[in-house]
């Protein structure tokens, strides 16, 4: 039987991610992925000759620092283009643009109030606060509850000292800022139902939850995560892979390959060798047997265990525990292929927002009631849609004069309460989007040479994401840190051993590019270490 030091089942971005750090280790890796081309999530699709989209996700998102120099990727030709942070249109024609210049950005928000321009200060302070307080905790394991009476006081003790240390303003702020809702917690810091709207709408995209759901407030923080600096700078950036996310996916390959790791393509793992609660190996579909001291999984929780396992031979609870994970499609695709590029004459000529993405939102009651729609089961009638026109920075996935779009609907249920998903209901998504896109650019029906509609259940059949869910699972506040996939796990470590989740359902999700990853690989070589 071949035997390897460490298999990753799925060629995902994470397992990828995870597969590069265990192989420049040392470590003897084995990826196995039943597509034919590495990616998933994160795969290229050629949708005409010559126009190339991300197929699943919008296209944008930069990895951390410390991943990237890690695993050497700029010496495999990986860049980044740095955006501004996009701009927000809406239905009565107003529009609200991000900038990264502090002067600028204060300036555009002055257009809708001089008030809220002088509290961006305090805002943009909180915000910096709160992430980096949240980076650490996402930086490893999420941590676990010390065993041990005296063990367990001693952490009690000392949490409550940090707790104590924490002035009282700043305990106020930080306990507002992860129970309220967003719309509230806005309401506190500015007047401007445009400017309240532009972040609420960027930080609900890809959630569960709306602006006036409690604890929403906390998703505001996401896009400062990366973000260096101080109060008084602007808004934060975007950044875009040249090249797209193939040039991300084809750097980790190289890494892989170049550290000795090796990729097998269509090799479908159906089940993982299980012996006295200890992983040894996988079976693919072929009946091949492949023994391993480490499996890693990049497939989401639900595929993982329910999956790969006979359910008699999982722990007592296991089972339970992971039926009761919440995975729940809530975004659509949508890709165009265009002849040329949209025209946005409601924005200023040449605004540089324009490259960072385009979102189509309503105010805060609109953007509630496209939750509601979406909690009902119903088509939705007046979706958030987040936009990407890559190829306005890479003129590479189009061919010349031509544009690429890339679109993410919020707030399409997987399953709608009356009827199903039929081609009529898709065709009149579809047209939804297009014209909404039309009121902001119009004309630009005529310049489609292409498009596809992506529904959650698409996304599920076509690459095995239960429900379609772009997150990998619920990214609320009781499946998140020490709860994520189930409360007590908080890292990629798992009850079987030998067994390791690297996927965003695992620590800490998606909050990080990578970083699912990253952690899995760190605390399998920790764990290899331990045993020798």
């Amino acid at each position: 039987m071949e035997r390897r030091d460490a298999i990753v089942i799925g060629a995902g971005f994470n397992g990828l991610i995870a597969a590069a750090y265990l192989a420049r280790a040392g470590r003897d890796v084995l990826v196995l992925d039943r597509g034919p081309a590495a990616g998933g999530l994160c795969a290229t699709h050629e949708i005409a000759p010559g126009f190339h989209v991300p197929r699943y996700t919008l296209g944008s998102g930069g990895l951390p620092a410390r991943i990237a120099a890690d695993l050497d990727l700029p010496r495999h030709g990986l860049r980044f283009i740095r955006a501004e942070g996009g701009v927000s249109i809406f239905p009565d024609g107003r529009y609200h643009a991000s900038y990264r210049d502090g002067v600028v950005h204060r300036r555009e928000i002055a257009r809708h109030s001089r008030r809220d321009a002088d509290a961006w200060t305090r805002y943009r302070r909180d915000m910096l606060r709160a992430a980096r307080a949240l980076a650490p905790l996402l930086a490893g394991a999420a941590g676990k509850p010390p065993a041990g009476l005296f063990a367990g006081l001693r952490a009690r003790l000392a949490l409550a000292d940090r707790i104590a240390a924490i002035p009282a303003d700043d305990l106020r702020d930080m306990l507002a800022l992860w129970t309220l809702p967003a719309s509230e917690f806005l309401d506190t810091c500015f007047e401007s139902d445009v400017v309240k709207a532009h972040l609420a709408a960027a930080a609900m995209m890809g959630g569960t939850l709306a602006p006036s759901s409690p604890t929403s407030a906390a998703r505001l923080v996401t896009p400062w995560l990366d973000v260096a600096g101080d109060a008084s700078g602007g808004a934060p950036d975007i950044l875009l892979p040249h090249g797209g996310p193939a040039a991300l996916i084809g750097a980790l390959e190289a890494v892989i390959a170049g550290s000795g790791g090796q990729l097998r393509m269509e090799a479908e793992v159906t089940d993982v060798l299980l012996k006295d609660r200890a992983v040894r190996g996988v079976v693919l579909a072929n009946g091949e047997e492949i023994a391993a001291g480490a499996v890693l999984s990049d497939l989401d929780a639900k595929r993982s265990f329910l999956g790969l396992f006979r359910w008699t031979d999982l722990p007592d609870g296991l089972l339970e525990r992971i039926g009761r994970f919440r995975m729940k499609g809530v975004t659509a695709k949508i890709n165009l292929a265009l002849d040329g590029l949209p025209d946005f004459p409601g924005l200023p000529p040449g605004c540089p927002s324009l490259g960072g993405g385009i979102r189509l939102t309503g105010l805060m009651p609109a953007i509630d009631r496209a939750f509601d729609d979406w909690h009902d089961r119903m088509p939705p009638r007046d979706p958030l849609i987040d936009i990407l026109i890559p190829s306005l920075h890479d003129a590479t996935l189009a061919p010349p004069g031509k544009h690429v779009l890339s679109a993410l609907v919020q707030y399409v249920p997987e399953t709608l309460h009356e009827g199903a998903w039929s081609a009529g209901r898709r065709g009149a998504l579809r047209d939804l989007v297009i014209a909404r896109l039309g009121q902001a650019s119009p004309g630009i029906e005529t310049r489609i040479r292409a498009h596809e509609v992506l529904l959650p259940a698409d996304i599920e059949n076509e690459i095995g994401l239960t429900g379609g869910d772009l997150s990998h699972g619920e990214t609320t506040l009781d499946q998140m840190f020490a709860n994520r996939p189930f409360p007590g796990m908080g890292g990629a470590e798992t009850p079987l051993r030998n067994f390791y989740l690297c996927s965003p359902s695992a620590h800490p999700g998606p909050l990080v590019l990578g970083g699912a990853g990253a952690n899995a690989a760190a605390q399998v070589l920790a764990s290899r270490g331990r045993r020798g």
